[in-house]
């Protein structure tokens, strides 16, 4: 058992522990490490930069070439669909001339265009900048846009020579079912325009029918508007390729086509 000495010298320190402590976590200092005072953030700064950040949508013109399996799609109504109003008459509207060509007064943001084929409403998505715009996918894949351009509302857009179709076609896919069709026929462009006829064909072929992989070419067939191209190289099965066409294809007044790519697909062959 303690004696009394012993239980009297364990009270004080009990004490002088408590007196400490006390001391301690009531000193501002001490107490601002122990229990840290928190405080609410201001956001109204944060808010407000945030707020910055948006941008409003500007109203900017488009225009492109709408084609059904490489041939141009005229005489057709596409609209604008504001997601935002559910009536027709709300939605800007413009029909495609002779080389499926429309022009369309947008907002930049995302965009759906949407026109009919045989009845039956085909979508497309676009996402518009003031200065480009993209497709991002296309409901049907039997239909393109080629030479989708954005100009600033009100000027005139320049106007070009069109590609009004061509086989290969931008998207076509060859396998056996056509491939001895096509390679054998050659490739073939009907442009809006008769063509100006080139003093050197070589030349002019070989400086505006660029294609890569590289396709061997013999010469090319030119009659008015019509350009056939005799191919003298076959095309390897399982191989992606490219034809851009340049500027140098012209009429003879001097109307220039725009660069216009056409993707094509050859697949597995079993010829």
């Amino acid at each position: 058992m303690f004696s009394y000495l012993q239980m009297k010298k364990g009270i004080g320190l009990l004490l002088l522990s408590f007196s400490l402590f006390q001391n301690c976590y009531f000193n501002p200092i001490v107490n601002g490490i122990l229990n840290p005072k928190v405080e609410e953030a201001d956001t109204s700064a944060l808010l407000g930069l945030a707020g910055g950040f948006g941008s409003q949508a500007v109203t900017v013109s488009i225009t492109g070439q709408i084609k059904k399996l490489g041939t141009a799609f005229a005489n057709t109504e596409v609209s604008l669909i504001n997601p935002s109003f559910t009536s027709k008459n709300n939605a800007n509207s413009s029909t495609t001339d002779s080389a499926g060509r429309f022009s369309l007064n947008v907002p930049t943001g995302s965009a759906t265009l949407q026109f009919s084929d045989a009845g039956t409403p085909v979508n497309i998505q676009i996402e518009v900048s003031q200065t480009a715009a993209k497709i991002l996918f296309i409901d049907n894949t039997n239909f393109t846009i080629q030479n989708l351009d954005v100009y600033v509302l009100g000027v005139e857009p320049p106007v070009y020579l069109e590609l009004i179709s061509s086989i290969p076609y931008d998207g076509l896919l060859i396998d056996d079912s056509n491939y001895s069709t096509i390679t054998m026929g050659g490739f073939k462009f009907k442009f809006s325009e008769d063509l100006e006829y080139p003093s050197n064909q070589s030349v002019w072929l070989a400086e505006n029918f660029i294609t890569n992989p590289t396709i061997g070419f013999e010469f090319p067939s030119i009659s008015k508007s019509d350009v056939t191209i005799v191919l003298s190289s076959s095309l390897s099965p399982l191989t992606p390729y490219t034809i851009t066409l340049n500027s140098g294809i012209k009429t003879v007044a001097g109307k220039s086509i725009k660069q216009t790519t056409i993707q094509f697909l050859v697949g597995p062959l079993g010829l």
